[in-house]
């Protein structure tokens, strides 16, 4: 991997990316946590669907979301989208 896909936090851009691809997520199958997790049929299905680098984003926010940074992204929980939607 190059060090770019290691950098945490993320740039500005990349949040607002990643806010948006975690929002369509909750939107489309509120309740089931972790989707940069993939381990079912409808994870691996909207993975094949936003592609590889927009998970791997996803996957660099839910890791930045940690107290080392403040957990600076909480809406990489379901528990951030509840009632929004």
């Amino acid at each position: 991997m190059n060090d770019q896909s290691q950098r945490l936090p993320l740039e500005e851009i990349e949040e607002r990316h990643a806010r948006n691809l975690y929002g369509k997520w909750f939107l489309e199958n509120p309740k089931v946590k972790n989707p940069s997790d993939v381990n079912s049929s409808n994870k691996f299905d909207f993975a094949k669907d936003i592609g590889w680098p927009c998970l791997a984003l996803m996957q660099r926010a839910r890791k930045a979301n940690t107290g080392k940074y403040g957990y600076p992204y909480p809406w990489t929980k379901w528990e951030y989208w509840e009632g929004k939607q």
